[in-house]
């Protein structure tokens, strides 16, 4: 079943990119995403109903913590960061792999820092991989 959401998310990944690269420049970004959103939380609220062995809505609305709440703020970081970062004209062959990149690096301090992950040698040579393809691609 992993892999069966590993391709979810990366078809998912291309589509995002795709469609926010799309977006017509004319329309204001705060409401097309509003727009999102608002479809967003009708079909996971559909979802959720009619989802079969699902915990029912109440005591699952009672684990909610604030995590939800933090990830709608960085979710909203994240889909007005990359509207506007192709309306600016960047690259969208390399608007994902930059940011990626540069995440998956503060994700490896964090990970290190806050989790107590250890790094391998191989994740370590990755890791000067990455730095050294985002190196590159900075050069234009």
């Amino acid at each position: 079943m992993q892999a069966a959401w590993l391709v979810l998310a990366v078809v998912s990944t291309f589509g995002y990119h795709l469609v926010i690269k799309l977006t017509p420049a004319t329309v204001n970004p705060l409401v097309s995403l509003a727009v999102t959103y608002a479809a967003v939380t009708v079909l996971f609220a559909a979802a959720a109903v009619l989802a079969p062995d699902g915990a029912p809505l109440r005591e699952s609305l009672r684990q909610v913590n604030w995590t939800a709440l933090a990830l709608a703020g960085t979710i909203v970081g994240l889909d007005l960061g990359f509207l506007l970062l192709y309306r600016s004209g960047f690259d969208l062959s390399l608007g994902q792999l930059v940011t990626q990149s540069a995440a998956a690096l503060m994700l490896i301090v964090a990970g290190v820092a806050v989790f107590r992950e250890r790094l391998s040698l191989s994740a370590l040579a990755g890791i000067g991989l990455c730095m050294a393809g985002l190196w590159l691609i900075s050069r234009r």
